[in-house]
C-alpha cells in the first residue's frame, strides 16, 4: 500500500470515523482503523460493532492495499499534521507517514483479523431519501430519556414507531419516557437502535452539504451520503408498551417561563448535588416554590411565577410533588419555544412535560421523600 493524501481531507476522514472506535477493546482488532486504497480514493473504517462508520476520500494511489493501525495513534498524529499532503507507505510490518521534514513510523495490527462482516458493502436495497434535519432534532431530544450503556439493552435505545402516517419516536430508561412524533419516516422496519449509536452518526452527518439516504435490513439500520457510511445494529426484542404509561386525564396544569423555571432549577442542582430531590409546593394558584434540602450542606428556597390551568378548585396550596432534578432540567431544556406546561394528574403520579408544540411529550415519575 502507498498512497498520497492532502491532510485537510484525511483529518476530516479520520476524526469523523476514530470516535467509535474503543481504545480499550477486548479485541485488539478493533482498537485500530481499517485502511483501504483503490483507484482514486481512501477508505477508512471504524466500529465497536454495535455501529460501523466508513469515510470515502480522494487519495493518489500508488499501491493499492489495505492496513489496520491504532485508531488512537494514528487520530493523534494525523491530527497534529501539518497543512500541505502527506505520504503514506506500507513498510513490512510499519506504516510510515511522510510530510514535509518529517516521518512517523506505526506498528501495524493484524489487519487479516479485523472481522470480514465490518468490511462489507452495503446493498441498499429499498433506499430512502430523508429530512434529516427534523430526524435528527428529534433523536437528539428523545435520547435524554434512554438509559445509559450498561443499562437493560434495549432502553439504551429509541424505537422507532410508524402509525397514522407519522413516526414516533420513543426511549424510557424506567423513570422518564420522552416521545415525540414527526413526519412519516419511509421504512417500515427499523425497531430500536442504539441512542449512543445514533448520536455519533449525527455527529458525522449533520453538518454535511450532500443528501442523506437511509436504507434497513432485519439486521442493520444505514445512512450514507458521498463522504460517509453508518451501519447501526439493531437492538433485539420488543420494545415496552409505552401508550398506556401516560395519565388518562390531567387534573391541572402549570403554564411557566422556561428560563425562569430552567434557572432556578439550575442554582437549586448547586444544593442537590445533582442526585438529591428537589420539591416542587405550590403556595397559591400562582406561585411555585422550588425547595431542596442537602443535610451536608443547607437548603434553598425560591418563588417561580406560574399560572394554572384547567382546575375548578379555589386553591392548590399545599400540593406538592418531588422530582430528580437532573430528569426534570433535562426535559425542560429540549422543548422549543418559551413557555413550558407542566401537567399533574395527582400526588405520586408520573407528570407530563410539554413546550408550546404539542408533538413532544416528557413523562417524569416522581421521587418518594421523607423531607
Amino acid at each position: 500500500m502507498k498512497f498520497k493524501i492532502k491532510t485537510k481531507d484525511l483529518k476530516e476522514a479520520v476524526s469523523a470515523v476514530s470516535r467509535v472506535v474503543d481504545p480499550r477493546s477486548v479485541t485488539p482488532s478493533l482498537q485500530g482503523l481499517y485502511l483501504k486504497t483503490k483507484e482514486d480514493a481512501l477508505e477508512v473504517v471504524g466500529s465497536d460493532l454495535d455501529v460501523v462508520l466508513k469515510a470515502r476520500t480522494k487519495a493518489t494511489t500508488e499501491v493499492e492495499g489495505e492496513t489496520l493501525v491504532n485508531a488512537r495513534v494514528l487520530s493523534e498524529i494525523v491530527r497534529k499534521l501539518p497543512t500541505g499532503e502527506a505520504t503514506f507507505s506500507d513498510v513490512g510490518s510499519e506504516l510510515k507517514v511522510e510530510i514535509k521534514k518529517m516521518d512517523f513510523q506505526l506498528r501495524k495490527l493484524d489487519e487479516k483479523t479485523y472481522p470480514e462482516a465490518l468490511l462489507e458493502e452495503n446493498k441498499n436495497e429499498n433506499t430512502e431519501e430523508v429530512e434529516t434535519l427534523e430526524l435528527f432534532e428529534s433523536i437528539k431530544k428523545v435520547g435524554i430519556a434512554s438509559s445509559p450503556e450498561g443499562g437493560r439493552p434495549l432502553l439504551t435505545g429509541i424505537y422507532f414507531n410508524n402509525k397514522n402516517k407519522k413516526t414516533e419516536l420513543v426511549a424510557t430508561d424506567s423513570y422518564r419516557l420522552a416521545t415525540h412524533s414527526l413526519s412519516e419516516i419511509p421504512l417500515q422496519d427499523i425497531g430500536t437502535i442504539s441512542y449512543r449509536a445514533l448520536n455519533e452518526t449525527i455527529r458525522v452527518f449533520e453538518n454535511g452539504e450532500d443528501a442523506i439516504k437511509i436504507s434497513s435490513n432485519e439486521r442493520e439500520l444505514h445512512f450514507y451520503n458521498k463522504k460517509f457510511s453508518a451501519s447501526l445494529r439493531k437492538l433485539e426484542g420488543s420494545f415496552p408498551e409505552y401508550e398506556n404509561l401516560f395519565p388518562k386525564e390531567t387534573l391541572f396544569s402549570i403554564e411557566v417561563k422556561k428560563r425562569e423555571i430552567l434557572e432556578s432549577l439550575d442554582r437549586a442542582t448547586v444544593v442537590a448535588e445533582g442526585f438529591i430531590p428537589v420539591k416542587l409546593v405550590l403556595e397559591n394558584n400562582e406561585t411555585l416554590k422550588i425547595t431542596t434540602v442537602n443535610k451536608d450542606i443547607g437548603g434553598g428556597n425560591e418563588e417561580v411565577s406560574i399560572k394554572t390551568l384547567g382546575v375548578d378548585l379555589d386553591d392548590l396550596s399545599g400540593f406538592e410533588m418531588s422530582f430528580n432534578p437532573n430528569y426534570f432540567m433535562q426535559g425542560i431544556e429540549v422543548l422549543d419555544g418559551d413557555t413550558v406546561y407542566i401537567r399533574f394528574s395527582g400526588n405520586e403520579k408520573p407528570v407530563v412535560i410539554q413546550g408550546e408544540v404539542e408533538d413532544y411529550k416528557y413523562l417524569l415519575m416522581p421521587v418518594r421523600t421523607n423531607q
